[in-house]
């Protein structure tokens, strides 16, 4: 699979995420952007953005860097926990981008091999567009063999 189709399927596979705007700005090796576009579907009820909004970005995005460290040829990751702190309200579009290095990305992984599944824990955080956080988060997913191997 391509990169294009594998930047597709983070946008194009869950329904609501499709409806959401999210937009791949970044693909690379270790190294992911995600944003999301407030407009119309993302603020809630006193004009800021939606908390569920800040948490999918974060979720799909620590995904996204799992996929651009590692690929999909053997596993995959699934959200298993997911703690939120809400730093301060956004009204703006956000953007969530991370980067791991090759040795961090290495050791991460290193005891899922050994195990043939295990956890993956990442901190990160979301930023309206003038670079303030607004969310931050530690996710933890539970990365299992790709279904089918």
């Amino acid at each position: 699979m391509d990169r294009d189709s594998i930047r597709r399927a983070f946008t194009d596979t869950v329904p609501w995420i499709r409806m959401s705007g999210l937009s791949v700005d970044v693909f690379e090796q270790r190294h992911v952007k995600l944003s999301v576009p407030v407009e119309g579907l993302h603020l809630n009820h006193v004009g800021l953005v939606y908390a569920g909004t800040s948490f999918m970005l974060m979720e799909v995005s620590g995904a996204a860097l799992f996929v651009s460290a590692y690929g999909i040829e053997r596993f995959v990751p699934i959200n298993k926990a997911m703690t939120i702190r809400y730093v301060k309200p956004a009204a703006t579009d956000i953007a969530c981008e991370l980067t791991i290095g090759e040795e961090e990305a290495l050791a991460k992984l290193r005891p899922i091999e050994e195990r043939g599944k295990g956890e993956w824990v990442l901190d990160m955080a979301v930023t309206d567009t003038h670079g303030t956080v607004v969310a931050t988060s530690t996710c933890t997913y539970y990365i299992i063999p790709l279904p089918g191997r």
